[in-house]
């Protein structure tokens, strides 16, 4: 396992909010020995602007430090949020210039002289020289940008160019699936495939406990349940569908709601009597809840944003030895043994009503030995493995 380095990691929001793989990973690497500084999303000025008219941010915001300790090696930065991107000059200029003052009086105040960056979004280019004196230089890359839901063609053209520009500028891409192995490594040689992972040891210790939490155990049995961002990703007409035809089974959602282009059907979704919305919960509480569930959907849209996903809830749901329920993605090719396959919408039901037929004690034990050799530590290691390989690369070149 890498240890005695330092890391920079550029993420897309903030450390306390949803917790994604770039979490878990970086934690990991803090808690082997590395010096991590997880730096959060920049804002712009008009929902910055936005934000300050509506009370969202204050004199409290202002006042707060940018650095702050998490754990033992492991820090958060934000950017000082009077310092917002600004696409005009000279303000975009000024801005630029304060925030990148901002972050390197951090890294000095953590000397951290040669760290090892990490870049996570297609518009990240301008980031490339922000921190000068990098050893490494990485774009780890967990999603097909330019196919998220809502955005114009012309955005999404933007995003692959911006993104190829990136690629280019990197000494090496990291992806989470082979589809986005088959999209980045034309543009790069050193592109590597390091799937998500699992917390194995959280959900093990939350099975020696026999309590449920309390909002979870009022929900009747059978519990059919999904984990994650509740959003415009979803098949929610196929969720309906599946609400309907199953009155005696309640479905339970776990997770934040954002909604842009559904916000409606899930309004319609969640005033049905057998449906369930829980909210969003801490990371160290989910397996709690998961273990609640008979059966874990992954219910999402056919579309070319999910044929390059790397859910975290497959390995989440088999780490609780649930029987899983999946509309047919590429990301279930390797777990067909565990997962059962809806080709289509209409077949989902059918999934459903097979995968809590599958209930059976060996086969919630054969699904949790699968998981178990799919956890942080291990894809830790594999990236510890990339990441010596390229220092070694460099030295060698020097």
């Amino acid at each position: 396992m890498l240890t005695q380095q330092s890391m920079v990691y550029f993420a897309p929001g903030p450390w306390h909010g949803l917790w994604r793989n770039r979490h878990q990973l970086m934690s990991l690497f803090a808690r082997h020995g590395n010096k991590v500084l997880f730096v959060e999303g920049r804002s712009h000025l008009r929902p910055a602007l936005a934000a300050w008219r509506s009370g969202k941010i204050g004199a409290a915001e202002i006042r707060q430090p940018l650095l702050q300790k998490i754990t033992e090696n492991l820090y958060s930065f934000h950017y000082p949020v009077w310092a917002p991107i600004s696409g005009r000059m000279p303000v975009s200029w000024m801005t630029q210039k304060a925030r990148s003052l901002a972050l390197r009086t951090a890294l000095r105040r953590l000397q951290m002289e040669q760290p090892i960056v990490w870049f996570s979004q297609p518009s990240m280019g301008d980031l490339l020289d922000e921190v000068p004196a990098a050893r490494l230089r990485l774009y780890h890359v967990v999603d097909e940008y330019s196919a998220y839901t809502g955005q114009s063609a012309e955005h999404s053209q933007r995003e692959q160019r911006l993104e190829k520009e990136l690629i280019q500028q990197v000494d090496a891409v990291i992806v989470v699936s082979p589809k986005l192995y088959e999209a980045k490594s034309p543009y790069h040689d050193s592109t590597y495939l390091v799937p998500n992972g699992v917390d194995y040891d959280a959900y093990t210790q939350a099975l020696r406990d026999s309590q449920l939490p309390a909002d979870l155990a009022a929900v009747p049995e059978p519990r059919i349940g999904y984990s994650g961002l509740v959003g415009d990703k979803l098949n929610l007409s196929m969720l309906h569908e599946l609400a309907v035809a199953k009155p005696h089974c309640s479905l339970v959602f776990l997770g934040e709601a954002r909604f842009s282009t559904q916000a409606e059907a899930w309004r319609a979704l969640v005033q049905l009597p057998n449906v369930h919305y829980l909210g969003e919960k801490p990371v160290a509480e989910v397996p709690h809840y998961l273990k609640g569930f008979q059966v874990g959907l992954m219910p999402y849209l056919q579309n070319r944003h999910a044929e390059h996903i790397s859910p975290l809830k497959l390995y989440d749901y088999l780490a609780a030895g649930l029987a899983v329920a999946s509309i047919d993605l590429p990301a279930v090719d390797e777990f067909r043994q565990q997962v059962h396959v809806a080709v289509c919408p209409g077949d989902f039901i059918h999934a459903v009503e097979a995968a809590l037929a599958d209930a059976a004690p060996g086969q919630r034990a054969a699904r949790r030995a699968i998981a178990a050799q799919h956890t942080w530590e291990a894809r830790a290691q594999q990236l510890s493995e990339v990441i010596q390989q390229q220092l070694a690369s460099a030295n060698g070149a020097d």
